[in-house]
């Protein structure tokens, strides 16, 4: 009797060590994953950050050069013709 006894113990060992073991990795794949699948966003987030501040900065550049005052005298004389007290103005006659 002590013989089969001895020889089932080493068999139910086996047992709970394999259930045991299927059980973590029922719980440790999923969260494996989403560890991973976190991450993968955080990268893709984080390149994007990036680009969006190097685009705002060049929006601010491109700003601050419309705003300055050759800028402005450009356009008002190139799309408004507008001139400087005391200039001549010269306009082509067409035929």
């Amino acid at each position: 009797m002590m013989n089969k006894e001895q020889e089932k113990r080493p068999l139910l060992r086996i047992v709970i060590t394999a259930v045991l073991g299927i059980l973590l990795l029922i719980t440790f794949v999923p969260r494996a994953k989403c560890v991973y699948d976190l991450s993968q966003r955080k990268a893709r987030l984080e390149a994007e950050k990036d680009s969006l501040i190097q685009q705002q900065a060049q929006l601010e550049k491109a700003m601050q050069e419309a705003n300055s005052l050759r800028t402005v005298e450009k356009i008002a004389r190139e799309q408004l013709g507008m001139v400087k007290q005391g200039e001549l103005v010269i306009m082509p006659v067409s035929k």
